[in-house]
């Protein structure tokens, strides 16, 4: 549940980009050597997340109130396993390099104070889908396209023991990709 590799990399990564080193293809991308005015923003924010965070740390302990930085500025590096038990739900097994969010995404069903703390972001096609839609409305746009959307998992057995089907298949065939089940029109 604690995860100190996770800090080690978070740390490093915003110290080398307070000094302007990128390191990976992606950073390269998002921030080419031409683009002075993207890295100097990159360097200002790295150095901005890092001061406030030590200001956070210090002014915590001097205070007496240190729990206010383990809450603040470690949250992510302690009890994340949950979070990722969610997370990786979301897409894994799914088609890759389709424009129909719904053939790419999960949507969970998840009990109401898991979906409180996951911020309603089990509703992840959704999200995908109509992305300027407050996390706090995915709910009501879940019941609202129901009829178009795929066959919602309830909980997360139920949407592992899926992910597990799934991962069996593949490795018996790598180009395997599961195909969401839509629900059935009503017949007249």
């Amino acid at each position: 549940m604690v995860n100190p590799l996770g800090f080690y990399k978070v740390v490093s990564t915003l110290v080398r980009h307070s000094m302007g080193r990128l390191k990976t293809s992606w950073e390269r991308t998002l921030f080419p050597e031409r683009d002075k005015v993207g890295i100097r923003l990159l360097k200002r924010w790295a150095r901005i997340v890092l001061f406030g965070h030590l200001l956070i740390i210090v002014a915590s302990v001097a205070s007496g109130h240190w729990l206010f930085a383990v809450v603040i500025s470690f949250a992510r590096f302690y009890a994340g396993g949950f979070q990722w038990l969610i997370n990786i739900t979301q897409h894994i097994g799914l088609q890759d390099n389709v424009s129909d969010f719904r053939l790419c995404c999960r949507t969970i069903e998840l009990n109401p104070f898991v979906r409180f703390l996951y911020f309603r972001m089990n509703y992840h096609t959704e999200h995908h889908m109509y992305a300027a839609v407050p996390c706090y409305n995915l709910g009501e746009l879940h019941r609202t396209i129901a009829k178009q959307m795929p066959v919602t998992v309830h909980g997360l057995i139920p949407a592992w023991g899926e992910i597990l089907t799934i991962m069996r298949l593949q490795a018996k065939d790598p180009e395997y990709r599961h195909v969401n089940e839509f629900p059935r029109p009503a017949t007249t």
